[in-house]
């Protein structure tokens, strides 16, 4: 299991998502996950939520969708100890 860590615009962005009505528990549910790091967690983010790498600019972080709300996602980074969420949003809101 590892420790969850979040940067202040990952809070900024939350509150951002939650002014919106987004469905906040499901972010929740892809933070469990992460911070699980099983291989049965991981495999339901590869096969639930798209999980991938991402290249360039956030080169090294992983991404994912957040649920079936449409363009909703999660940018993190992890180490042995640590998963660090760093962004949530749209791909626009993301990679603009």
């Amino acid at each position: 299991m590892l420790d969850v860590e979040y940067s202040s615009q990952f809070k900024q962005d939350y509150k951002r998502c939650k002014k919106k009505h987004l469905p906040m528990v499901e972010l929740h549910r892809v933070i469990e996950l992460v911070a699980e790091n099983s291989e049965e967690s991981l495999g339901e983010l590869r096969r639930h939520h798209n999980m991938h790498t991402l290249q360039g600019k956030w080169r090294g972080r992983c991404e994912c969708h957040v649920a079936n709300a449409g363009n909703w996602l999660v940018i993190w980074s992890t180490n042995d100890t640590v998963a660090f969420f760093e962004r949530t949003g749209t791909h626009d809101e993301l990679f603009r």
